[in-house]
């Protein structure tokens, strides 16, 4: 159980290239993984679609794969190449927007390591923006947090990665755009971002990463900086902790009108015993002026609460139960009661959304 928290903390900590060569033999190695649920939202959306924020596990009453991978790579002196593979609910939403079969990619990369302090990554390849892997295997709850559904979680450019000490790690990135593999015709703004790491030992890591992009065709540009800061703490050996904070100011190029974004959010997960662990989370979203989110009716707003419960079958296979509920300032959750109420006259909105969800989840 010890290793499993070590493993959570540097896996948080961000510096997974250096860790990653650190650890790997010369030659192929290869991960798989595969996270199976069922999920129910109690606001029974007709089209069995959870709200749109939401790309993780977002069908309703319905068993489905949130995402399989298959990665590999291969190791060769100072070079190491990287290509993963997945599918399910969660790459279909989350790279709708991405040309046919690239969609299908979870990394694409190649890194070079010039010396012992520091490396360059091109390709596709997992953002430094937040406190959570896209495989849920790796965090605390099922479920990830909003601060996590809306930053990156992969950018397409270069990365150059920069540990002069042992507990601190820095890095730049350029990439195209926000979670864009290739540009749009009608947006030609590459991203730029960067990250500080310090890690004083195996229990603690302090994060800041950023993110300075256009989402939108440049004729219309809005430009959004991206803050976000956290901090991972193991006090004891079967408590992990997290918090965050993240803020972004949006300029709109058009208007001339700025913007911005708060996001709190608090973690915890405790074993209770050898392998059953729980787990809770808090989140405020407040994203008034929609610089991500703007629902159809009334301003985001929110506040979630998460609750779940944790078995470990094997050090492979985990079985996660978790209750999550929403509650806004004003009525933008769809309550469909299993009715497309658009055909019986009018649709209703209400300001709760709730849902419990259970996944299996492998890892290899």
């Amino acid at each position: 159980m010890k290793k499993l928290i070590l493993a959570f903390g540097i896996l948080l900590g961000s510096i997974t290239g250096f860790s990653q060569l650190d650890s790997l033999k010369e030659g192929f190695s290869q991960q798989f993984a595969v996270d199976f649920y069922y999920s129910y939202d109690f606001n029974e959306p007709f089209n069995h679609n959870r709200p749109d924020f939401l790309y993780q596990y977002n069908k309703h009453n319905q068993m489905s794969i949130n995402m399989a991978l298959a990665d590999f790579s291969y190791v060769k002196g100072k070079m190491s190449a990287n290509i993963g593979l997945n599918f399910g609910d969660f790459p279909s939403a989350n790279m709708a927007h991405e040309r046919q079969l690239l969609n299908a990619l979870y990394e694409a990369n190649v890194n070079y390591r010039f010396t012992e302090d520091l490396e360059l990554t091109v390709g596709m390849f997992s953002s430094h923006m937040g406190f959570e892997s896209a495989l849920s295997f790796d965090n605390l709850l099922t479920s990830h947090s909003l601060a996590s559904e809306w930053t990156s979680y992969y950018l397409a450019g270069a990365k150059l990665g920069y540990k002069p000490f042992k507990k601190w790690y820095f890095s730049f990135t350029i990439a195209n755009g926000n979670q864009n593999i290739t540009e749009s015709d009608a947006n030609t703004n590459k991203a730029i971002g960067g990250q500080i790491t310090f890690t004083p030992n195996d229990k603690l890591t302090i994060n800041y990463s950023n993110l300075y992009s256009n989402d939108a065709p440049d004729s219309t540009a809005v430009f959004v900086f991206y803050n976000n800061f956290y901090i991972t703490y193991s006090p004891l050996e079967k408590l992990d902790l997290v918090a965050g904070f993240d803020y972004a100011f949006a300029d709109n190029r058009v208007t001339n009108t700025q913007s911005e974004l708060f996001v709190g959010s608090f973690l915890a997960r405790y074993y209770v015993f050898d392998k059953w662990a729980v787990a809770g989370r808090f989140e405020a979203y407040n994203d008034p002026d929609g610089i991500y989110m703007s629902p159809v009716a009334g301003k985001f707003e929110v506040l979630s609460y998460s609750g779940g419960l944790e078995y470990f079958a094997t050090d492979n296979i985990k079985f996660k139960l978790e209750g999550r509920a929403f509650s806004n300032t004003s009525p933008i959750f769809r309550y469909d009661q299993g009715v497309n109420q658009a055909n019986l006259g009018g649709v209703a909105y209400i300001a709760n959304n709730s849902n419990i969800l259970f996944s299996v989840q492998a890892k290899f």
